[in-house]
């Protein structure tokens, strides 16, 4: 199936845990991390309950410091 992180379109495997497409891209902190999926903001403790639907658009997001 298709979806798409940060606009980019990526084809999975369907059944695809958001844990698990996180863990696939190397993202195993999310530490400083805010992840929204189709829009909505998906708080870290709910990961693990998510499963990616062909057509989903995650964006992923990384605070900066700055000033």
């Amino acid at each position: 199936m298709n979806i798409y992180v940060n606009d980019e379109l990526k084809k999975v495997d369907s059944g695809l845990s958001l844990k698990s497409l996180l863990i696939d891209i190397g993202m195993v902190e999310l530490s400083g991390w805010a992840i929204a999926m189709n829009e909505q903001v998906v708080p870290v403790e709910e990961i693990e309950g998510e499963y990616l639907s062909d057509g989903d658009r995650l964006i992923l997001i990384q605070a900066t410091q700055g000033g």
